[in-house]
Protein backbone atom coordinates (compact mmCIF):
# COMPACT_ATOMS: atom_id res chain seq x y z
CA UNK A 1 0.00 0.00 0.00
CA UNK A 2 2.57 2.22 1.11
CA UNK A 3 4.59 1.34 -2.14
CA UNK A 4 2.06 1.85 -4.49
CA UNK A 5 0.71 5.63 -2.72
CA UNK A 6 4.50 6.68 -3.32
CA UNK A 7 4.48 5.40 -7.07
CA UNK A 8 1.57 7.26 -7.46
CA UNK A 9 3.04 10.44 -5.73
CA UNK A 10 5.95 9.84 -8.09
CA UNK A 11 3.64 9.31 -11.07
CA UNK A 12 2.17 12.95 -10.29
CA UNK A 13 5.36 14.92 -9.83
CA UNK A 14 6.82 13.33 -12.89
CA UNK A 15 4.32 14.85 -14.99
CA UNK A 16 4.43 17.66 -13.41
CA UNK A 17 8.24 18.11 -14.06
CA UNK A 18 6.97 16.96 -17.92
CA UNK A 19 4.92 19.60 -18.00
CA UNK A 20 7.24 21.94 -16.79
CA UNK A 21 10.01 20.97 -19.49
CA UNK A 22 7.47 21.45 -21.98
CA UNK A 23 6.57 25.02 -20.80
CA UNK A 24 10.10 25.85 -21.08
CA UNK A 25 10.39 24.70 -24.75
CA UNK A 26 7.98 27.74 -25.16
CA UNK A 27 9.28 30.61 -23.60
CA UNK A 28 9.85 33.74 -25.59
CA UNK A 29 13.26 33.52 -26.44
CA UNK A 30 14.72 37.42 -25.13
CA UNK A 31 18.04 36.70 -26.89
CA UNK A 32 16.13 36.33 -30.25
CA UNK A 33 16.88 39.76 -32.21
CA UNK A 34 13.41 38.45 -33.90
CA UNK A 35 9.55 39.12 -32.72
CA UNK A 36 8.12 36.81 -30.41
CA UNK A 37 4.44 35.99 -30.82
CA UNK A 38 3.69 35.25 -27.27
CA UNK A 39 0.11 34.32 -27.91
CA UNK A 40 1.28 31.17 -30.26
CA UNK A 41 3.75 30.04 -27.98
CA UNK A 42 1.58 30.18 -25.52
CA UNK A 43 -1.19 28.63 -28.10
CA UNK A 44 1.59 25.55 -28.72
CA UNK A 45 2.69 25.13 -24.75
CA UNK A 46 -1.04 24.32 -24.31
CA UNK A 47 -1.73 21.77 -27.45
CA UNK A 48 1.53 20.22 -26.52
CA UNK A 49 0.51 19.57 -22.97
CA UNK A 50 -2.99 18.21 -23.75
CA UNK A 51 -0.91 16.11 -26.36
CA UNK A 52 1.31 14.68 -23.45
CA UNK A 53 -1.50 14.33 -21.12
CA UNK A 54 -3.28 11.95 -24.08
CA UNK A 55 0.10 10.38 -24.42
CA UNK A 56 -0.23 9.23 -20.75
CA UNK A 57 -3.78 8.35 -20.94
CA UNK A 58 -3.15 6.20 -23.95
CA UNK A 59 0.29 4.90 -22.53
CA UNK A 60 1.68 5.28 -25.66
CA UNK A 61 2.98 8.30 -27.84
CA UNK A 62 0.68 10.94 -29.21
CA UNK A 63 -0.27 11.04 -32.69
CA UNK A 64 -1.78 14.48 -34.47
CA UNK A 65 -1.28 15.20 -37.96
CA UNK A 66 -2.42 18.64 -37.82
CA UNK A 67 -0.02 19.69 -34.74
CA UNK A 68 3.13 21.16 -35.58
CA UNK A 69 5.55 19.10 -35.76
CA UNK A 70 7.66 20.88 -32.75
CA UNK A 71 4.60 20.73 -30.44
CA UNK A 72 4.50 16.63 -31.23
CA UNK A 73 7.81 16.43 -30.44
CA UNK A 74 7.45 18.17 -27.38
CA UNK A 75 5.10 16.22 -26.30
CA UNK A 76 6.52 13.07 -26.82
CA UNK A 77 9.57 14.18 -25.67
CA UNK A 78 7.90 14.78 -22.33
CA UNK A 79 5.47 11.35 -22.56
CA UNK A 80 8.91 9.80 -23.08
CA UNK A 81 10.94 11.49 -20.03
CA UNK A 82 7.84 10.36 -17.59
CA UNK A 83 8.07 6.51 -18.85
CA UNK A 84 11.79 6.55 -17.91
CA UNK A 85 11.33 8.26 -14.94
CA UNK A 86 8.40 6.06 -14.09
CA UNK A 87 9.80 2.76 -14.98
CA UNK A 88 12.85 3.97 -12.13
CA UNK A 89 10.67 4.92 -9.50
CA UNK A 90 8.99 1.87 -9.57
CA UNK A 91 11.73 -0.64 -10.23
CA UNK A 92 13.35 1.35 -6.94
CA UNK A 93 9.86 0.93 -4.93
CA UNK A 94 9.97 -2.45 -5.30
CA UNK A 95 13.26 -2.71 -4.28
CA UNK A 96 12.43 -0.48 -1.35
CA UNK A 97 8.97 -2.89 -0.25
CA UNK A 98 11.48 -5.74 0.21
CA UNK A 99 14.08 -3.77 1.77
CA UNK A 100 11.08 -2.41 3.92
CA UNK A 101 10.20 -5.63 4.95
CA UNK A 102 13.41 -7.49 5.39
CA UNK A 103 13.61 -4.05 7.91
CA UNK A 104 11.53 -5.74 10.14
CA UNK A 105 13.99 -8.35 11.03
CA UNK A 106 16.42 -5.42 11.54
CA UNK A 107 14.31 -4.03 14.29
CA UNK A 108 13.77 -7.81 15.91
CA UNK A 109 17.51 -7.93 16.26
CA UNK A 110 17.93 -4.24 17.28
CA UNK A 111 15.40 -5.30 20.19
CA UNK A 112 16.79 -8.36 21.31
CA UNK A 113 20.58 -6.73 21.43
CA UNK A 114 19.02 -3.33 23.08
CA UNK A 115 18.11 -6.06 26.43
CA UNK A 116 21.46 -7.55 25.73
CA UNK A 117 22.76 -3.57 26.01
CA UNK A 118 20.96 -2.65 29.05
CA UNK A 119 22.28 -5.56 31.15
CA UNK A 120 25.63 -4.79 30.18
CA UNK A 121 24.65 -0.90 31.20
CA UNK A 122 23.07 -2.07 34.77
CA UNK A 123 26.04 -4.18 35.53
CA UNK A 124 28.16 -1.11 35.11
CA UNK A 125 26.08 0.81 37.09
CA UNK A 126 25.73 -1.89 39.88
CA UNK A 127 29.65 -1.65 40.25
CA UNK A 128 30.74 1.92 39.89
CA UNK A 129 32.11 2.76 43.41
CA UNK A 130 31.59 5.95 43.71
CA UNK A 131 27.58 7.95 42.93
CA UNK A 132 26.44 11.24 43.21
CA UNK A 133 25.57 13.11 46.33
CA UNK A 134 21.79 13.18 44.76
CA UNK A 135 21.74 10.20 43.17
CA UNK A 136 18.32 8.64 44.18
CA UNK A 137 19.46 5.04 46.22
CA UNK A 138 18.74 2.34 44.24
CA UNK A 139 18.63 -1.09 45.53
CA UNK A 140 21.69 -3.43 43.76
CA UNK A 141 21.03 -7.11 45.03
CA UNK A 142 20.67 -8.14 41.07
CA UNK A 143 20.36 -6.65 38.46
CA UNK A 144 19.26 -6.87 34.09
CA UNK A 145 22.19 -8.67 33.74
CA UNK A 146 21.68 -11.51 36.37
CA UNK A 147 18.66 -11.92 33.93
CA UNK A 148 18.75 -15.77 32.76
CA UNK A 149 16.86 -14.72 29.73
CA UNK A 150 19.29 -11.97 29.23
CA UNK A 151 22.04 -13.90 30.24
CA UNK A 152 20.71 -16.38 27.05
CA UNK A 153 20.20 -13.77 24.75
CA UNK A 154 24.06 -12.31 25.30
CA UNK A 155 25.48 -15.70 24.86
CA UNK A 156 24.03 -16.87 21.72
CA UNK A 157 26.26 -17.16 19.10
CA UNK A 158 23.75 -16.93 16.34
CA UNK A 159 22.57 -13.66 17.31
CA UNK A 160 25.68 -11.83 17.66
CA UNK A 161 26.03 -13.94 14.03
CA UNK A 162 23.07 -12.21 12.52
CA UNK A 163 23.65 -8.75 14.29
CA UNK A 164 27.05 -9.01 12.56
CA UNK A 165 25.47 -9.73 9.00
CA UNK A 166 22.93 -7.51 9.05
CA UNK A 167 24.83 -4.07 10.77
CA UNK A 168 23.00 -4.21 13.71
CA UNK A 169 24.58 -2.98 16.80
CA UNK A 170 24.13 -0.16 19.93
CA UNK A 171 28.10 0.30 20.12
CA UNK A 172 27.53 3.97 18.47
CA UNK A 173 24.41 4.30 20.58
CA UNK A 174 25.89 3.86 24.07
CA UNK A 175 24.65 7.19 25.58
CA UNK A 176 21.45 6.32 24.84
CA UNK A 177 21.40 2.60 26.16
CA UNK A 178 23.25 4.11 29.68
CA UNK A 179 19.88 7.17 29.28
CA UNK A 180 17.11 4.41 29.04
CA UNK A 181 18.35 2.34 32.05
CA UNK A 182 18.74 5.35 34.30
CA UNK A 183 15.64 7.59 33.30
CA UNK A 184 13.06 4.24 32.18
CA UNK A 185 14.39 1.20 34.48
CA UNK A 186 15.65 2.56 37.46
CA UNK A 187 12.42 5.30 37.21
CA UNK A 188 10.25 1.72 36.85
CA UNK A 189 9.06 0.37 40.08
CA UNK A 190 8.43 -3.60 38.98
CA UNK A 191 12.45 -3.07 37.75
CA UNK A 192 13.00 -1.78 41.52
CA UNK A 193 11.49 -4.59 42.93
CA UNK A 194 13.10 -7.23 40.81
CA UNK A 195 16.50 -5.15 41.67
CA UNK A 196 15.65 -5.63 45.37
CA UNK A 197 15.64 -9.77 45.20
CA UNK A 198 18.95 -11.37 45.37
CA UNK A 199 17.85 -14.62 43.30
CA UNK A 200 15.15 -15.44 41.01
CA UNK A 201 13.19 -18.40 39.28
CA UNK A 202 13.48 -18.92 36.12
CA UNK A 203 9.60 -17.63 35.92
CA UNK A 204 10.59 -14.74 37.54
CA UNK A 205 13.23 -13.59 35.14
CA UNK A 206 11.02 -14.79 32.47
CA UNK A 207 8.36 -12.60 33.81
CA UNK A 208 10.64 -9.77 34.11
CA UNK A 209 12.12 -9.58 30.92
CA UNK A 210 8.66 -9.57 29.30
CA UNK A 211 7.74 -6.68 31.48
CA UNK A 212 10.76 -4.94 30.31
CA UNK A 213 10.02 -5.93 27.09
CA UNK A 214 6.30 -4.96 26.26
CA UNK A 215 6.21 -2.23 28.87
CA UNK A 216 9.46 -0.51 28.60
CA UNK A 217 11.38 -0.87 25.31
CA UNK A 218 7.81 -1.16 23.32
CA UNK A 219 5.87 1.65 25.41
CA UNK A 220 7.63 3.92 26.98
CA UNK A 221 7.81 7.08 24.80
CA UNK A 222 12.10 7.25 25.91
CA UNK A 223 12.82 3.88 23.95
CA UNK A 224 9.60 3.85 22.08
CA UNK A 225 10.87 7.43 20.13
CA UNK A 226 14.29 6.66 19.85
CA UNK A 227 13.33 3.60 18.02
CA UNK A 228 11.24 5.12 16.36
CA UNK A 229 13.80 7.56 14.64
CA UNK A 230 16.48 5.12 13.82
CA UNK A 231 13.54 3.34 11.51
CA UNK A 232 10.81 5.25 10.65
CA UNK A 233 8.72 2.08 9.73
CA UNK A 234 9.34 1.28 13.09
CA UNK A 235 5.25 2.04 14.45
CA UNK A 236 4.13 -0.49 11.61
CA UNK A 237 6.93 -2.77 12.28
CA UNK A 238 6.56 -3.16 16.33
CA UNK A 239 3.72 -5.13 16.61
CA UNK A 240 5.43 -8.12 14.40
CA UNK A 241 8.32 -7.25 16.26
CA UNK A 242 7.11 -7.98 19.38
CA UNK A 243 5.36 -10.96 18.93
CA UNK A 244 8.97 -12.06 17.39
CA UNK A 245 10.94 -11.05 20.49
CA UNK A 246 8.60 -12.60 23.24
CA UNK A 247 8.53 -16.11 21.37
CA UNK A 248 12.27 -15.85 21.42
CA UNK A 249 12.20 -15.06 25.03
CA UNK A 250 10.00 -17.95 25.49
CA UNK A 251 12.26 -19.93 24.15
CA UNK A 252 14.88 -19.24 26.71
CA UNK A 253 13.08 -22.12 29.17
CA UNK A 254 12.26 -24.32 26.51
CA UNK A 255 14.44 -27.86 26.08
CA UNK A 256 16.30 -26.92 23.12
CA UNK A 257 17.27 -23.57 24.54
CA UNK A 258 17.21 -20.00 23.16
CA UNK A 259 16.40 -19.81 19.29
CA UNK A 260 15.90 -16.94 17.23
CA UNK A 261 12.74 -16.36 15.25
CA UNK A 262 12.74 -16.28 11.50
CA UNK A 263 10.73 -13.39 9.75
CA UNK A 264 7.92 -15.77 7.93
CA UNK A 265 8.24 -19.61 8.14
CA UNK A 266 8.56 -19.31 4.12
CA UNK A 267 10.72 -16.04 2.39
CA UNK A 268 11.24 -17.03 -0.60
CA UNK A 269 7.15 -18.02 -0.82
CA UNK A 270 6.16 -14.36 0.68
CA UNK A 271 8.53 -12.48 -1.24
CA UNK A 272 6.99 -13.68 -4.54
CA UNK A 273 3.89 -12.86 -3.59
CA UNK A 274 4.63 -9.18 -2.37
CA UNK A 275 6.82 -8.59 -5.85
CA UNK A 276 3.46 -10.27 -7.67
CA UNK A 277 0.68 -7.83 -5.73
CA UNK A 278 2.86 -5.01 -6.39
CA UNK A 279 3.73 -5.94 -10.19
CA UNK A 280 0.17 -6.97 -10.55
CA UNK A 281 -1.21 -4.04 -9.19
CA UNK A 282 0.78 -1.41 -11.51
CA UNK A 283 0.45 -3.37 -14.61
CA UNK A 284 -3.50 -3.98 -14.51
CA UNK A 285 -3.87 -0.77 -12.52
CA UNK A 286 -6.44 0.68 -16.02
CA UNK A 287 -8.46 -2.77 -15.67
CA UNK A 288 -8.80 -2.25 -12.44
CA UNK A 289 -9.74 1.08 -12.19
CA UNK A 290 -12.77 0.20 -14.42
CA UNK A 291 -13.68 -2.65 -12.49
CA UNK A 292 -13.79 -0.32 -8.99
CA UNK A 293 -15.66 2.42 -11.11
CA UNK A 294 -18.32 0.00 -12.13
CA UNK A 295 -18.73 -0.09 -8.81
CA UNK A 296 -18.82 3.31 -7.66
CA UNK A 297 -21.55 4.75 -10.04
CA UNK A 298 -23.10 6.25 -7.70
CA UNK A 299 -19.97 7.65 -6.25
CA UNK A 300 -17.85 10.32 -7.09
CA UNK A 301 -14.64 8.73 -8.53
CA UNK A 302 -12.12 11.74 -7.72
CA UNK A 303 -13.77 12.15 -3.89
CA UNK A 304 -12.49 8.77 -3.02
CA UNK A 305 -9.96 9.04 -0.90
CA UNK A 306 -6.37 7.72 -2.86
CA UNK A 307 -5.85 5.42 -0.03
CA UNK A 308 -9.07 3.62 -0.25
CA UNK A 309 -8.55 3.34 -4.24
CA UNK A 310 -5.68 2.21 -3.54
CA UNK A 311 -6.60 -0.61 -0.87
CA UNK A 312 -9.49 -1.81 -2.85
CA UNK A 313 -7.18 -1.63 -6.04
CA UNK A 314 -4.63 -4.27 -4.26
CA UNK A 315 -7.50 -6.55 -2.86
CA UNK A 316 -8.87 -6.85 -6.28
CA UNK A 317 -5.45 -7.91 -7.64
CA UNK A 318 -5.05 -10.56 -5.04
CA UNK A 319 -8.66 -11.84 -5.40
CA UNK A 320 -7.74 -12.29 -9.19
CA UNK A 321 -4.11 -13.63 -8.97
CA UNK A 322 -4.38 -15.85 -6.14
CA UNK A 323 -6.58 -18.72 -6.29
CA UNK A 324 -5.07 -20.02 -2.99
CA UNK A 325 -6.28 -17.20 -0.89
CA UNK A 326 -9.86 -17.56 0.38
CA UNK A 327 -12.59 -14.46 -0.65
CA UNK A 328 -13.28 -13.61 2.68
CA UNK A 329 -9.60 -13.51 3.71
CA UNK A 330 -8.86 -11.08 1.38
CA UNK A 331 -11.51 -8.71 2.47
CA UNK A 332 -11.47 -9.02 5.89
CA UNK A 333 -7.60 -8.38 5.34
CA UNK A 334 -8.39 -5.02 3.47
CA UNK A 335 -11.24 -3.65 5.79
CA UNK A 336 -8.72 -4.06 8.58
CA UNK A 337 -6.27 -1.86 6.65
CA UNK A 338 -8.46 0.24 5.14
CA UNK A 339 -9.36 0.79 9.41
CA UNK A 340 -5.81 1.14 10.06
CA UNK A 341 -4.48 3.23 8.08
CA UNK A 342 -7.57 5.72 6.03
CA UNK A 343 -10.77 7.38 6.87
CA UNK A 344 -13.27 6.56 9.68
CA UNK A 345 -16.11 5.14 7.59
CA UNK A 346 -13.55 3.64 5.06
CA UNK A 347 -13.62 0.06 6.70
CA UNK A 348 -17.72 0.06 5.74
CA UNK A 349 -17.06 1.38 2.35
CA UNK A 350 -14.08 -1.19 1.72
CA UNK A 351 -16.25 -4.09 2.99
CA UNK A 352 -19.18 -3.35 0.47
CA UNK A 353 -17.48 -2.43 -2.33
CA UNK A 354 -15.38 -5.71 -2.25
CA UNK A 355 -18.54 -8.01 -1.15
CA UNK A 356 -20.93 -6.64 -4.33
CA UNK A 357 -17.65 -6.97 -6.79
CA UNK A 358 -16.21 -10.19 -5.33
CA UNK A 359 -20.00 -12.08 -6.13
CA UNK A 360 -20.03 -10.02 -9.47
CA UNK A 361 -16.56 -11.50 -10.36
CA UNK A 362 -17.47 -14.60 -9.22
CA UNK A 363 -20.39 -14.61 -11.24
CA UNK A 364 -18.97 -13.87 -14.47
CA UNK A 365 -16.17 -16.46 -13.96
CA UNK A 366 -13.29 -14.65 -13.56
CA UNK A 367 -12.56 -14.98 -9.97
CA UNK A 368 -11.91 -18.88 -9.62
CA UNK A 369 -10.32 -20.67 -6.31
CA UNK A 370 -8.79 -23.26 -5.96
CA UNK A 371 -7.48 -26.15 -2.89
CA UNK A 372 -7.76 -23.66 0.00
CA UNK A 373 -9.15 -20.98 -1.77
CA UNK A 374 -12.34 -22.70 -1.66
CA UNK A 375 -12.51 -22.72 2.24
CA UNK A 376 -14.89 -19.35 2.43
CA UNK A 377 -16.23 -18.91 -0.69
CA UNK A 378 -19.48 -19.98 -0.11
Amino acid sequence: MQALYALRQAEFSNQQLALDGIADLFQPDLNSMLPQDKRQLEGYRKLAGLLFEEAIKNNQPAQDEDAPTKVLKAANDGYLFYQIRTKKDRQHLAQMLIKQVNSIYDDYLRVLLLMVELGHAARIDRERRYRDVDETPFPFESDLNDNSVVKALADHQPLRNEAVRHGISWTEDLGFVRKALREVLKTDETYRAYCEQKTHTADEDQALAQYVLRTLIFKHEIIRGHLAEIDLSWTENSEVVRGLAIRTFKSAQSAAGLQLEPLTDDWEEDELFLNTLFEKSVENNVDYEQLLADQLKNWDVERVAILDKIILKLAVCELLNFPNIPVKVTINEYIELAKAYSTPKSGKFVNGILDNLSEKLQTSGRLRKSGRGLLDNK
